[in-house]
């Protein structure tokens, strides 16, 4: 598990992220699995709030050691969309 504070603890995963071949689908509200095209590994990754602080964290070796990933910053993009359509639809989300 680790905390997200700011954009720029995903950038450079994100960067990773962009030249790799994943797929995110949404598993239910804050959890989603990301497969890597190419070699056709899956990963699960969780966001959750604890004391107000975003924390995230993927099945991969390097989110075992609490390491962000660029699984984790694919599923972050995605997330950040969902809750900024959610925010305008005026549905309130899940918890």
């Amino acid at each position: 598990m680790v905390e997200m504070k700011t954009a720029d603890d995903l950038s450079k995963a994100a960067e990773r992220a962009r030249h790799s071949k994943l797929f995110v689908q949404v598993i239910q509200w804050r959890q989603y699995r990301v497969t890597n095209r190419e070699s056709g590994a899956e990963y699960t990754v969780n966001f959750f709030v604890r004391d107000g602080k975003r924390f995230g964290h993927c099945t991969c070796k390097a989110g075992m050691v609490n390491v962000i990933c660029k699984h984790l910053a694919a599923a972050a993009g995605r997330h950040v969309m969902m809750a900024a359509q959610h925010r305008r639809s005026g549905i309130p989300m899940a918890a």
